[in-house]
């Protein structure tokens, strides 16, 4: 009597642990976590411009660097002669940065410490 007392406790114990165990999961699985977005980045350390261009040849690229470094980042790729497009630039501290732009017809233009914050627009002439 004894042992069949032992073993229907035993048994309600198991129910009771694994009963819990598999109410606890199920919930969880049909409450499966969803992928959430990445959160875009922020351009608190950008500034937008807007680059015309007044060169008789197209622009292939233009790159800035923060003023006095050498971590050239491409801001705008191809522009048309005579077109304008926004460019997002690099906002150090200061504003300051360093700009490097090639063109088509293989000549290269080369602007330093340009203050960013206070120019808006950048206009690429020959």
């Amino acid at each position: 009597m004894r042992r069949s007392l032992a073993v229907a406790v035993a048994a309600a114990l198991c129910g009771l642990i694994a009963a819990p165990a598999l109410g606890q999961n199920a919930p969880a699985a049909a409450a499966a976590p969803t992928k959430l977005k990445p959160k875009a980045p922020t351009d608190a350390s950008t500034v937008t411009v807007t680059v015309t261009n007044s060169r008789k040849a197209d622009l292939v690229e233009l790159q800035a660097a923060e003023s006095g470094s050498v971590s050239w980042k491409k801001v705008l790729g191809a522009l048309k002669t005579g077109k304008q497009a926004p460019a997002k630039l690099p906002q150090n501290y200061n504003c300051r940065v360093d700009l490097h732009g090639t063109f088509a017809d293989g000549q290269s233009m080369d602007a330093t410490d340009v203050d960013v914050c206070a120019q808006k627009t950048l206009n690429l002439t020959d």
